[in-house]
């Protein structure tokens, strides 16, 4: 059995080559101190890509070939819609209204119980109003980073 012939492997080879470029992007010719959250992100990235990629050798006798295709489109596409407008609003509305809305859109759609539910609905707009405290303390508060602003902020 080929090593590329087994989904894990593939995801675990492309998280390593975006980790490495993660790596170098953030760290060949930066300056350290307005880098330091990239630099941090990529570190971090990387170490869970090395991880990934152990695993995946680790379990290269027991993993099974693949019967489907690598990537189903008809789960992904809401994400990828939900993404583009994300970014599109994102100058115009603000990092944070941008990043509330695409939040809640995706935990809405993929969550596990219908997002329609009056209780799952509430308990959603809770976990992405919490998310979003952290985002701006993270953001604003820790690491001073300055976020694309909008007429929303």
């Amino acid at each position: 059995m080929s090593f590329f012939k087994v989904k894990d492997n593939i995801t675990a080879f492309i998280s390593l080559l975006i980790g490495i470029l993660a790596l170098i992007t953030s760290f060949v010719g930066t300056d350290a101190e307005v880098y330091l959250f990239p630099r941090i992100a990529a570190v971090i990235i990387f170490v869970l890509a090395v991880g990934l990629m152990i695993q995946a050798l680790i379990n290269r006798s027991t993993a099974k070939e693949m019967t489907a295709p690598l990537i189903n489109w008809k789960t992904l596409w809401p994400a990828l819609v939900i993404g583009v407008i994300y970014l599109i609003c994102l100058e115009v509305v603000g990092f944070y209204i941008s990043s509330f809305v695409a939040f809640f859109a995706i935990v809405a759609l993929y969550g596990k119980r219908h997002f329609l539910d009056p209780k799952r609905g509430i308990f959603k707009l809770v976990v992405a109003t919490l998310f979003m405290i952290v985002l701006f303390l993270l953001f604003w508060n820790l690491l001073h980073v300055r976020t694309p602003t909008g007429f929303l902020i």
